[in-house]
């Protein structure tokens, strides 16, 4: 029995998803991070190396946010919802008082921890954080869900892999670009809960995600060009965003920019030691990428302007040493051949 050629055809073509990370359920007053310190990222280059896509483009897009006046309105918008709640029904028939069903719902029994965390977070400094990218291998083959994200998260939420198949997404990855205001998601929360394309941390929870490989992990990682972190050990805490350390690479000349090796260390840095990843966030967009192709994974750096990068990987380079970059191109080598692969 000979195959179809349509159906040969077909089962040929590579499989494009773009997808989106964010918190499964919605609940927007939770700032997911990941448990084990300074190991997400290598967690995340592993998986790709055994799932080997023919390609896989990450960003970690953060900008610093301020969200005082939407988390006020947030936990007043909750407190009325919970009053109302508890306010009890009239029966129609027998003119008797019930109790809402609502009562035993997870947004009633929830609601205080949930206002408790809205007081938490307005404390503190805020980082609006998005994930997002491309995943591109044979049909029936892996997939994003393979990537270590349902284990970002906290009392409240976890984050989930959503995938679509709308390749204007792709303008969306080559321009960096990511939903900045989030406000409107807090607004009608109590009313019709949707997942947020991006979502709130505190600088402590971003320095989970924003990191470069430490520890076990990174030492079984084969698909990075690496080499031995050349950290200052004597280097002091950061007072200053602006304060500056050479870059091996010399003068930053590009807003886009990748490690020509990744600087690794041997074991997991002491909190004071990670202090400057706190400051990493700016006004404007920063990203950290990996781009894995050919079994190979690169991480790259992107900021608004050439000035905001200089300051971006001088305080990576506080932390990690030296830094090796060079200028990237904004989109992939890989999607030039893009084409032809989904089409043969």
């Amino acid at each position: 029995m000979t195959s179809n050629p349509a159906q040969k055809k077909e089962s040929a073509k590579k499989r494009v998803r773009f997808f989106n990370v964010s918190l499964r359920n919605g609940i927007v007053v939770s700032t997911p991070a990941y448990p084990e310190k300074q190991a997400f990222l290598g967690h995340v280059i592993r998986a790709l190396e055994s799932s080997n896509p023919d390609f896989a483009w990450i960003q970690f897009l953060f900008v610093r946010s301020d969200y005082g006046s939407a988390l006020v309105r947030l936990k007043n918008s909750m407190h009325r919802a919970r009053a109302s709640i508890e306010q009890p029904t009239i029966d129609l028939i027998s003119g008797e008082e019930r109790g809402r069903r609502e009562l035993h719902h997870d947004y009633y029994r929830r609601s205080d921890a949930r206002m408790k965390k809205v007081d938490d977070i307005a404390t503190k400094p805020t980082i609006t954080l998005a994930i997002q990218g491309m995943w591109v291998c044979d049909r029936g083959a892996s997939s994003p869900d393979s990537l270590p994200f349902d284990h970002c998260s906290d009392e409240h939420d976890s984050l989930a892999v959503f995938q679509y198949r709308d390749p204007r997404m792709l303008l969306e990855l080559v321009d960096r670009r990511m939903v900045v205001d989030i406000s409107g998601y807090f607004d009608r929360y109590t009313r019709s809960r949707m997942e947020p394309p991006s979502f709130l941390v505190t600088p402590e929870e971003l320095v989970s995600y924003i990191h470069l490989p430490a520890g076990e992990v990174a030492k079984s990682l084969s698909s990075l060009e690496d080499e031995e972190s050349k950290r200052d050990y004597s280097q002091g805490k950061v007072e200053e965003e602006g304060e500056a350390k050479a870059v091996e690479s010399g003068e930053i000349s590009s807003k886009l920019v990748r490690l020509v090796k990744v600087p690794i260390t041997d074991e997991v840095l002491e909190d004071s030691a990670i202090q400057p990843l706190s400051h990493l966030a700016a006004p404007t967009v920063r990203t950290l990428e990996l781009v894995y192709s050919g079994g190979r994974t690169e991480v790259m750096f992107s900021a608004q302007t050439v000035e905001d990068m200089r300051k971006y990987t001088s305080l990576l380079s506080l932390v990690y040493g030296g830094l090796k970059l060079e200028q990237a191109d904004p989109a992939p080598r890989f999607l030039q051949e893009l084409p032809g692969i989904v089409m043969h």
